[in-house]
């Protein structure tokens, strides 16, 4: 089972129009140089320990957006493949609970949308906090996951795009 949990909302997207499914938004060109920046995922990134940075399965929505806000941190982090996982994307709390607790990796890193977010981190560590683009949040779990698992161990407010 997870150990560490950390929750990144992505960077700043494009406007919705209706000949564009929401799935297909990306990131703004200011987004993209906001998550890159100093103050973006670097700074967000030196919280986490070696064995975060280096270990750690990203997994992302099947949106564009989150595609493009884990290619921006696999930047500080290094390489690595991320794993499409449609829960993020649905924002089906059971569904991701269950893929966490299936899950072999110590540190999952999970990129996603606002409200699922903020849902998780309050579900398991019963803070209420925003998630702002590229927001980022590391929750410690204690246990099997249920409400109230994890203490909140970090949380970065995402960079002004």
């Amino acid at each position: 089972m997870v150990k560490n949990l950390i929750l990144i909302r992505h960077g700043k997207a494009e406007p919705g129009s209706l000949d564009q499914l929401d799935e297909e938004r990306r990131l703004t060109p200011q987004g993209i140089d906001a998550l890159r920046a100093p103050t973006g995922f670097a700074r967000s990134a030196s919280l986490m320990d070696d064995s975060e940075r280096e270990h750690a399965q990203v997994w992302v929505s099947p949106a564009v957006r989150t595609h493009q806000t884990a290619q921006a941190l696999l930047h500080v982090i290094g390489e690595r493949p991320l794993v499409d996982k449609g829960c993020l994307w649905e924002q089906d709390s059971v569904a991701f609970l269950d893929e966490l607790e299936q899950s072999d990796a110590q540190t999952v890193i999970a990129v996603g949308h606002i409200p699922f977010m903020n849902d998780m981190v309050e579900l398991l560590s019963g803070a209420c906090i925003g998630f702002k683009p590229g927001a980022m949040a590391k929750l410690s779990l204690r246990g099997p996951l249920q409400p109230r698992c994890a203490d909140l161990s970090w949380f970065v407010q995402g960079p002004k795009a």
